[in-house]
């Protein structure tokens, strides 16, 4: 899912500047493949239950070939849309299901440490994918570039079809999803967990900003198409390792909230500084470093402030309004770009997209003044 979400803006210098597209329709290419989410995040858990999370995530992959194998072969840029849309639609089935999956499994031993790796592989196939897909359409074109997504989709979808069986035992997380389905939220838990999904969209939005547009702005300096998404992937290979250590690192500090902030206007600081450090390779890697321990501890915001039989559907509303921030911000960075012309338009864009995550944390906090269940957020 990391490789073929990133696939469109690892070649996105190649298609703007072959006049194939625009940059406020790269933007629109980027966006689309996770607006669906918007709507059909909770629909997905559902289908799982109705239908199975096996089969639903067949079809997801299924449909995420398919819309690859559309954007490959399309000349037109409504055609392309078209594809990104299917396979949007796709990955967010799969999205959802997996994730269910990995619980079902691993629920009652070592949760943490398989949603950790589970975690890991989108950074991980947006560093892959910014590492090869250019090189690769120098080699190959860029419609069998297009086409390298497609057979990863069809290998895991054969993986999961032959090799996969649910757990023996697994959790019975019909009970529950009923018990949430019919909990009351309360106006805190309802606060709470838009604020939480506002924070968690908001630095989403700003590390996918920079990958998606910093190979852009590299290569207005003058970097090779090749040589910029290195450069731009080092942030998403060191933030790989960096996740769990940071967070461990930032939990141990005391105050995890008061650590966040300060990490959220380090990292704003640091994209800013981009056009003035003459070295991208360290710029990048300290922004992959510094990204990373904000992760786990954004994630731990929801299960401060919703109660056991809200956290399936609050969980719902909280990935809600982080696939409509990532599926509408690209466009307006695209547009951004388009506008001024200038390259760093969108990385200004990353960085008051933090600033926002900020406002909502510190809102977030006040809603916990006012009702704090819990003394873990300091």
């Amino acid at each position: 899912m990391g490789i073929q979400f990133q696939s469109i803006a690892a070649v996105g210098p190649v298609l703007t500047a072959d006049s194939i597209i625009s940059h406020s329709e790269l933007g629109v290419l980027i966006g689309i493949y996770l607006l669906p989410g918007a709507l059909f995040a909770l629909p997905g858990g559902w289908l799982g239950k109705r239908f199975g999370d096996k089969s639903v995530v067949l079809v997801g992959l299924a449909m995420m070939a398919l819309g690859g194998v559309l954007l490959a072969l399309s000349d037109a840029y409504e055609m392309m849309l078209l594809g990104r849309l299917i396979s949007g639609l796709g990955a967010v089935l799969f999205n959802v299901l997996v994730a269910k999956m990995v619980t079902d499994w691993f629920a009652e031993h070592r949760i943490a440490t398989a949603m950790g790796i589970l975690i890991s592989s989108w950074p991980l196939g947006i560093a892959i994918a910014l590492l090869i897909m250019g090189p690769l359409e120098g080699m190959i074109g860029l419609r069998l570039t297009f086409f390298i997504p497609v057979v990863l989709c069809v290998i895991a979808l054969l993986l999961i079809a032959l090799i996969y069986r649910a757990p023996a035992r697994p959790i019975d997380s019909n009970q529950a999803s009923d018990a949430s389905l019919s909990g009351r939220f309360t106006a805190y838990e309802f606060r709470g967990v838009i604020l939480a999904g506002c924070v968690w969209a908001f630095y989403n939005i700003a590390f996918i900003l920079l990958l998606s547009f910093g190979p852009e702005y590299l290569i207005s300096r003058g970097v090779e198409l090749g040589s910029a998404g290195a450069i731009v992937s080092l942030t998403s290979w060191f933030f790989i390792p960096a996740l769990p250590l940071g967070a461990w690192m930032a939990e141990r500090s005391g105050r995890p909230l008061a650590t966040l902030v300060v990490i959220l206007i380090t990292i704003a600081v640091l994209i800013l500084m981009i056009p003035f450090i003459p070295s991208y390779t360290v710029m990048f890697i300290m922004l992959g470093i510094v990204f990373a321990p904000a992760g786990g501890l954004i994630m731990a915001l929801p299960a401060q402030v919703l109660s056991k039989e809200n956290r399936s559907v609050g969980m719902g509303i909280f990935f809600t309004i982080y696939y409509v921030g990532m599926g509408v911000f690209p466009l307006i960075a695209g547009y951004a770009l388009d506008l001024t012309g200038n390259p760093v338009a969108p990385l200004i864009l990353a960085s008051v997209v933090l600033l926002l995550a900020i406002v909502a944390l510190a809102w977030f906090r006040l809603n916990q003044g006012r009702q704090a269940p819990s003394p873990l957020v300091s």
